[in-house]
Parts: structure tokens; C-alpha cells; sequence
């Protein structure tokens, strides 16, 4: 109901301006005929011709009023009502200037004017009710009324200029006025398309603005935001099969899908995991050329993916999507900036869009860009917000999310990725004996500990009081061990070095996990690491603890 209510208003508001514009055409004609009128009713004529022509005004006014009023009165009929009223108008204005011509000196002109006033109120080519964007169209196409009655007024017009104007003006004359109604009537058919036109594209982005507006709704981070534009291009484009949002990530220039998926069966996660460069396939080719860009047929989109890697071949292949027959793509620009490329695609049809559809993809890919920027920096500050106060570390909102992100990651690479929990050990034993400022330094110190060690692509957050994780993009078990050890070893080295902090003896374990083998979601991969971790405490394998115990006998032993 929202959308019939939203898009009823943008089409009343289309209608309202092309009512308008129709009415002021109109009235111009009108002043015009009746400024014709007050000339020949003003003529020293006798009461035969007086009369004649006064019944001629009163006919041609009935027929304009009549006109101006089609459009409340029947829209279907309007078209074919308009081009019969025209030609009377014409018929009339022709029969009243005939009987004045011997008492009008000025016939030439004032017949030329007449005429070119009906020409250019002529209204067989404005919009009904239907959207604006529809009409453009048909009106491009349907040329066959508006030339037939413009024919038809000018008929009318050289056949009183022949048999009523003086045989002083000659057939030169005639041609040169014909020609000017005929350029003057192309003026203002040209005027009136820049004026459909305009109004298409307020009509466009009017309706995109509404529908993904109303899909936004809530959503803040970009997850959500590209789901509901994924929704708003369905809704749009019903001819749509398959469709994704794809951002550019800074990292390494690559295109990718923030995890939203457009398939048969609506938005949902997942899809091909792609990660186009910029001009590979038909959104690299989007991205790169910076403007909406159409591919109507099979063979034209099928050349557009030959540019895929091997490896997007692949992900493509086991996706087992249909056969792509048509495509269309727009960028995600912000402030003139690419951000990224929103395409869809349809498998049951070609020439599913047109380059007509082009300037609506981009007035909602312009939507949609904003709407992603915002989710992004709104995405950015909540990050900073839920820093740990005490170490300076994310906390477990963000490392949830980050480890979601990798988890898509290490899928569309087919690799691996990593999970540490380290807890310190006695953690509250130190807070009790050495109080709480002891226990904050103990935590930033294993906070630069880890800083120290993890590499850039490497992340850490502080997961409970005494718990961190750190997560290992594309690392395996062996090297997930090896970075465990050099965290445990310089952890120990570094709170024994320590004034206040050599006597607590403060240690760290940690537990280890691997995705796809230990899991390959969030929840399974911090369980499988919880569990490692309770199992290395227990047995003290893993522990800080129980090396600086082999630590303290080899030292007495020796």
C-alpha cells in the first residue's frame, strides 16, 4: 500500500506539470484566436458575413473549450478527439478568414498566425495518466496522429492561401511561410520532449528515491544497506534473476560483495564469491567505465565475462547459476568518487533492459552509493566507540564481525583462517593481591604484546576480562601454534622484566582453532577455540604457567 500511495503522488506531481503545460499551450492559442476574432469582427463587412463570421468564433471557441477539457472528460479518447478538433478548428478558421479576405488587407499575415497557432496548440502528443517515463517512449514511436493532423492543418492552411490570397504573394511566398509554421511547429515539438524528458527523470528519480528509501528503513551497517538495495532493484526491475552489490576494498583494489546475494528467491547471503579486479567481468567493466552500461544480448554479455579470471570462473561455475541472456550495471559514486558497481542480471530473457533503463539504474546506483557511505562511517564509528577503554583494543562486537568478514574471505579463496584465545592465567588472583591497577597494566601490556607480534592483516580484540582472540587470515594450525608460542614467550619475558609486575608471575594460555576443519562459522570456530583453550589449562600443555614452572626446576636443578 506504501508503494501504490508513493508512487500514485510522483505520477500526480508528472501530471500536475504536464497538465500545466498543456494548459498554457493551450491558452497561448487561445489569446491568439481571439485576437484573430476581434480583427475580422471589426471589419466594415455586411451582416451576411458579420454573422458567418461571429458563428465561426462562437464554433471555434466551442471546439477549444471543448479540447481543454478532454483530458478530465475521457483520456482514452483525447488523442484521436484532439487530432478531429484540429482539423475542425482549422476547417472553421479557414471558412471565417475566407468570407473576411476581401475587407482584411493584412489576410497573409493574420491567416499565418492564425494557423501557426493551432500548429503549435496542437495536443496530440501529451501524456495521460500513465507514467512519464512510458509515454517518452510510445511518443517516439507513435508519430503517426500528431503528423497527420499537422498535415492535415497545413492542407487547409495552403488551400485557403491559394484560392483567397492575393495573386501578388505568388507560390515563393506560400513556401516560406509553410516552411516557418513547419519550423516553428518543430520548435515546440522539441521543447515539449526536453520537457517529457525532464519530467521522466524527476518521475525516475522521484520512485527510486521513494522505493529505496522505503527499503532502507533502519538498516545502518552495509550488510543491510546493500540487501535492501538488492530489494529496492527487484521491486524496480521485476524482469531482474540474479543481482549483487559490489565494493571496492582499498586492501587490494579488489571488487566485493559485502554478503548479500540477489537470486529468484529474493536477497539472501552468499552468492558467487567474486573478487573482480577493475575491468574484469561485467561489473569490473561497470566499474571502470564509470557510467551505467547495458548488455542486451547473451552474446554481448558473454564477451563482457570473458575478462574473468579462472578462479571466478570457478566460484561462477559452482554458484550453478543460470545462463546470464541480459545485463545491465551502474557505479557507486560518492562525491565523484567509484566506490563500487551494483549489476543485475536476467537468465530468462534478452533485451530484459535498454539504454532507456540506464539513467534509472543510476539514479538509484547514486541513491545507494550514499546510502553505503553512511552505513561505512557509521560502521567506522561504532568501531572506534567500543574500543576497550583499558587496552585500546576492539572489543567482541567488532571481532565477531571480523571474523565473519574473513570467514567470507577464506571461503572465496578456498583458504584457511585462525583463531587464538588467550586468557591470563590467575588473572583474578592478580587483581586480588596486587589490585586492580597491577591487573589494568598486566592487560596492556599483553595488549602491546600483541600488537607487537600480529602481522598487518592480523586482528586482536579483547574478548572478556581476561580473554583476548586474535585472528590469523590464511594462517594454518602449525602456524597458528608458532604465533601462540612467540605471544606466550614474549608475554612472560615481558612482565618478568617488569618492577611491578615480575613478582605476579603472570602468564598466558591459549587455544587454538581452523576453519573449514575445526568449523566455518563464527559460533563453531570461538567454541572449537574455547574448548582447546579449557583443554590446555587442564593439561598445562599450552600454558605460560607451566613452561616458567620447567623454567623454575631446570633453574634450581641446576
Amino acid at each position: 500500500m506504501a508503494r501504490v500511495e508513493s508512487d500514485q503522488r510522483v505520477g500526480d506531481q508528472v501530471e500536475l506539470r504536464l497538465h500545466l503545460a498543456r494548459r498554457y499551450g493551450q491558452a497561448g492559442a487561445g489569446v491568439v484566436g481571439i485576437a484573430v476574432a476581434v480583427r475580422v469582427l471589426t471589419l466594415p463587412v455586411g451582416p451576411g458575413v458579420r454573422l458567418l463570421d461571429a458563428f465561426m468564433a462562437a464554433a471555434a471557441m466551442g471546439i477549444g473549450l471543448a479540447l481543454m477539457r478532454l483530458p478530465s472528460m475521457g483520456e482514452r479518447y483525447r488523442e484521436p478527439a484532439s487530432v478531429a478538433g484540429a482539423v475542425a478548428l482549422a476547417a472553421v478558421a479557414a471558412v471565417g478568414l475566407r468570407a473576411a479576405a476581401p475587407q482584411l488587407p493584412d489576410f497573409t499575415v493574420v491567416a499565418a498566425v492564425a494557423f501557426t497557432a493551432l500548429l503549435v496548440g496542437l495536443d496530440v502528443d501529451a501524456p495521460g495518466a500513465a507514467s512519464a517515463r512510458t509515454t517518452t517512449l510510445l511518443n517516439r514511436v507513435r508519430l503517426t496522429p500528431a503528423l497527420a493532423a499537422t498535415v492535415a492543418v497545413l492542407v487547409i492552411f495552403i488551400v485557403l492561401w491559394v484560392t483567397t490570397a492575393p495573386a501578388s504573394t505568388g507560390i515563393g511566398s506560400l513556401a516560406v511561410v509553410v516552411a516557418a509554421m513547419a519550423g516553428i511547429k518543430l520548435l515546440a515539438a522539441g521543447s515539449a520532449d526536453r520537457r517529457l524528458d525532464r519530467s521522466d527523470s524527476e518521475t525516475r528519480r522521484g520512485r527510486v528515491s521513494s522505493t529505496l528509501g522505503r527499503r532502507l528503513g533502519v538498516a545502518r551497517d552495509v550488510t543491510s544497506v546493500a540487501s535492501a538495495v538488492l530489494e529496492a532493484c527487484q521491486e524496480i526491475f521485476p524482469e531482474t534473476s540474479t543481482g549483487m552489490v559490489l565494493i571496492n576494498d582499498p586492501a587490494d583494489g579488489l571488487l566485493k560483495s559485502p554478503g548479500a546475494f540477489l537470486s529468484s528467491g529474493g536477497v539472501a547471503s552468499g552468492g558467487p564469491a567474486y573478487e573482480l579486479a577493475p575491468g574484469e567481468g561485467l561489473g569490473g567493466a561497470v566499474f571502470v567505465a564509470e557510467r551505467a552500461e547495458v548488455w542486451p544480448t547473451t552474446l554481448s554479455a558473454s564477451m563482457a565475462q570473458a575478462s574473468l579470471r579462472e578462479a571466478n570462473r570457478v566460484r561462477l561455475r559452482r554458484s550453478k547459476l543460470g545462463f546470464i541472456r541480459s545485463a545491465i550495471g551502474a557505479p557507486l559514486r560518492v562525491d565523484g568518487t567509484t566506490i563500487g558497481a551494483i549489476l543485475l542480471t536476467s537468465e530468462r530473457q534478452e533485451n530484459a533492459w535498454t539504454d532507456s533503463d540506464a539513467p534509472i539504474i543510476e539514479a538509484l546506483a547514486d541513491e545507494a552509493a550514499r546510502a553505503i557511505e553512511r552505513a561505512r562511517r557509521h560502521e567506522d564509528e561504532m568501531a572506534k566507540a567500543q574500543l576497550d577503554a583499558v587496552t585500546g583494543m576492539a572489543m567482541r562486537p567488532h571481532l565477531l564481525a571480523v571474523i565473519d568478514k574473513e570467514l567470507a574471505r577464506a571461503s572465496r579463496r578456498e583458504g584457511s583462517l585462525a583463531l587464538i584465545m588467550v586468557d591470563i592465567d590467575g588473572f583474578g588472583e592478580i587483581n586480588d593481591r596486587w589490585g586492580h591497577d597491577a591487573g589494568n597494566h598486566v592487560l596492556e601490556t599483553f595488549a602491546n604484546v600483541l600488537r607487537s607480534i600480529l602481522r598487518r592483516e592480523d586482528s586482536a580484540a579483547r574478548f572478556g576480562a581476561d580473554e583476548f582472540v586474535c585472528v590469523l587470515p590464511g594462517a594454518d594450525r602449525d602456524q597458528a601454534h608458532a604465533v601462540a608460542a612467540r605471544i606466550q614467550q614474549r608475554f612472560t619475558t615481558d612482565t618478568s622484566g617488569d618492577q611491578g609486575l615480575g613478582r605476579s608471575g603472570a602468564t598466558a594460555s591459549a587455544g587454538i582453532a581452523v576453519s573449514p576443519s575445526d568449523s566455518q562459522d563464527v559460533g563453531g570456530l570461538l567454541d572449537a577455540a574455547a574448548r582447546e583453550l579449557e583443554a590446555a589449562k587442564a593439561s598445562h600443555e599450552l600454558t605460560g604457567r607451566s613452561r616458567l614452572r620447567r623454567r623454575v626446576r631446570d633453574a634450581a636443578s641446576s
